[in-house]
């Protein structure tokens, strides 16, 4: 995620439990999709899991944009 300068995500990788999950949900989904997309078709239940894969993403990163900004806030930045 281009957004997150390198020190803040070590610092939040380290420090804030939730940012941490929700990175590596994110990774995890991102795998995923990737792996879906390889495929030739997808069944009715992998176009299911893709739609939900994409949402998932979507909260994880909105969530995570939302800790970074308050993290920049707290330090004043």
């Amino acid at each position: 995620m281009d957004f997150i300068k390198p020190d803040v995500r070590e610092h939040l990788m380290q420090e804030h439990f939730e940012f941490k999950r929700l990175i590596e949900e994110h990774r995890a989904a991102d795998e995923r999709l990737i792996h879906l997309g390889g495929k030739r078709s997808l069944t009715s239940r992998e176009s299911i899991e893709e739609v939900e894969l994409k949402k998932a993403k979507l909260r994880a990163k909105e969530r995570i944009y939302k800790i970074v900004q308050e993290f920049n806030k707290s330090r004043g930045q």
